[in-house]
């Protein structure tokens, strides 16, 4: 099937002013799925009233498109960074409250006495020893506050804690993955960034956004919610109790793309969310990763669709370890459509959105695989578009090479069996 060619962007103008607009900007994960995307997919394969499952769903972008456009949503995700910046983005709050606290916990912080010490890997590295113990301080007063008060403020305080760790950091602030560049050696060495301050410009950022989210749901619909569930896509149908959905939107992550626990390490650290050691095990565990074990016999494994198998063979005479990672890769998939496949309704539908992916000098035609094992396991392509990549960033490292993904593919299947 042909893709048909779409510009996302045009499509909502003046319902989505900008990708960063309600609760989307709070932060800057890493490839993001734009809201305009979310929105085309969840109004193309579901109504309001429905239930959409993401099985990917990072920081909430189709959950929050779900709830404005009147759906229910459940999220899941292997990350707890991500699930917590979720729960924060798609919850609503009382503007006086939030406003109360953010008085207390500023007082708090100019009378912490007993900051927490970090001693994680290179801390000093990444921070100076006065922005060191200003974060203890805001994760000590944090610690001992956020009991007390609602579970869905305590989220909505400790995310925004999260967010600000890079921008207290001498990290290169535009990367995904934290790392030093020239630039950040020329304009952030040296320099002291005061957590404090950043925390509460941020909040009086964060409470806004959150007022006019909260408006528009309102506008919408006040019965609907988002579940968030920390965990393993590959084990679905355990993690919803066997329950039933009317639509799947999600974009899994990519081939070798995105190692999602470096690019949160330093929040992770610093809210002591892991350890160095837990962190490494993640990224082993994480769907596309190339931090697997070698095992000859996922190399000798028969892949369930012949172009997978196909350029399994292509990536094995060039760079074992990479064939290896792309049959770990294609196994996983496999999995998830497994049990997207046990939850999805019979007669509906799956968004999925994929993109071309370079390994070893082999150009790796991901939307094609995933189309290939989506028709072995119940589903059948029901359209296709693609869209042009042209202002948003995704990451140029790519397995050792400098390519990017110039557009993405967006796969809608219904469920036949």
């Amino acid at each position: 099937m042909k893709p048909k060619l779409i510009s996302l962007k045009s499509l909502y103008v003046e319902s989505i002013p900008r990708r960063g607009y309600l609760t989307h900007g709070f932060d800057s994960y890493p490839a993001k799925m734009i809201p305009h995307m979310a929105r085309f997919l969840i109004n193309e394969i579901s109504t309001p009233g429905q239930t959409i499952l993401d099985p990917f769903c990072g920081t909430g972008a189709v959950l929050i498109e779900s709830l404005v456009t009147g759906r229910n949503a459940i999220g899941v995700d292997l990350n707890p960074l991500a699930i917590l910046l979720a729960k924060a983005k798609t919850a609503t709050y009382d503007t006086r409250i939030l406003e109360a606290q953010l008085e207390e916990i500023l007082e708090q912080f100019a009378k912490c006495q007993c900051p927490c010490k970090y001693n994680f890997p290179n801390a000093r590295y990444w921070f100076t020893d006065g922005t060191l113990r200003k974060l203890g301080v805001i994760k000590t007063v944090l610690d001992h506050y956020l009991p007390n008060i609602d579970s869905d403020y305590a989220n909505f305080w400790r995310a925004l804690a999260a967010s600000i760790v890079r921008e207290c950091s001498r990290a290169d602030t535009r990367g995904a993955k934290p790392f030093i560049s020239k630039r950040s050696r020329t304009k952030r060495f040296g320099r002291h960034f005061n957590p404090f301050k950043i925390f509460q410009s941020k909040a009086h950022l964060w409470i806004s956004a959150g007022e006019q989210y909260a408006k528009e749901l309102k506008e919408i619909s006040d019965k609907t919610r988002a579940d968030l569930i920390e965990g393993d896509s590959r084990n679905l149908s355990h993690l919803l109790n066997g329950q039933v959905v009317d639509a799947v939107v999600t974009s899994p992550p990519y081939l070798s793309a995105q190692d999602y626990y470096r690019a949160s390490k330093l929040q992770l650290f610093v809210l002591e969310y892991s350890c160095p050691g837990k962190l490494i095990e993640w990224s082993r565990e994480l769907i596309g990763s190339d931090r697997i074990t070698l095992e000859q016999r996922l190399l000798d494994s028969r892949l369930p669709c012949l172009l997978a198998e196909q350029i399994k063979c292509k990536l094995a005479n060039r760079n074992k370890k990479n064939a290896y990672v792309f049959v770990k890769y294609v196994l996983d998939i496999s999995k998830v459509l497994d049990q997207i496949n046990r939850l999805l309704k019979t007669g509906s539908q799956c968004a999925i959105v994929s993109g071309y992916n370079l390994s070893s000098g082999i150009v790796i035609p991901t939307p094609e695989v995933i189309i290939q094992l989506a028709s072995e396991r119940g589903f059948r392509l029901a359209c296709r578009y693609r869209d042009k990549i042209r202002d948003r960033w995704l990451p140029t490292i790519r397995n050792g090479h400098n390519g990017v993904i110039d557009e993405e593919h967006l796969l809608v299947f219904s469920k036949v069996t």
